[in-house]
């Protein structure tokens, strides 16, 4: 978890522009809503750089892992998934993949009350407060990585989706 980098900008735009578009045309979601979750994102991820959590804030765990930081149960569901489709959980795909079908299915009401905010402040508060329910807080570093994912969305052309979708029936 950290503050968005000069390196990490350029990563996490591009990202932003690819997984933005995404985000919007799956789960329904505005532009600002969408920056909102991949602001939470970023922050937990270190602007999309760590697949595994750094310092796990459990002494012995095996932390926070994949584009949410998926820990304990929710790891484990993760992972189970990923098995039961035969990808790979360090795939980005498989990790959009999961991202997509938890907020539809255990995760809906976070995704509803997501789907209810109208701006940039409130669509990151209801993504750390009702999907990623984070140890360590940060409001103004999620905040801060949202309002770079909105510019990356509004500024930047969306780079092509790519064409397989694991996770879909």
């Amino acid at each position: 978890m950290s503050s968005p980098l000069p390196n990490a900008r350029d990563s996490f735009a591009a990202s932003c522009r690819r997984l933005g578009p995404r985000l919007m045309r799956d789960l329904g979601l505005s532009d600002v809503q969408a920056a909102g979750l991949l602001g939470n994102l970023g922050y937990e991820t270190g602007g999309f750089r760590h697949l595994q959590e750094i310092a796990p804030a459990v002494p012995g765990s095996r932390g926070g892992w994949g584009l949410a930081q998926w820990t304990g149960p929710r790891r484990v569901a993760l992972e189970a998934w990923c098995r039961a489709r035969g990808l790979d959980p360090a795939d980005p795909e498989a990790g959009y993949g999961y991202l997509c079908a938890e907020l539809r299915t255990t995760e809906a009401p976070a995704l509803a009350a997501l789907r209810t905010t109208t701006t940039l402040a409130a669509a990151t508060e209801t993504v750390w407060r009702r999907y990623e329910r984070p140890g360590v807080v940060a409001p103004a570093r999620r905040l801060a990585w949202a309002r770079r994912a909105l510019a990356a969305l509004r500024d930047g052309p969306a780079a092509p989706a790519p064409a397989r979708r694991p996770g879909r029936a």
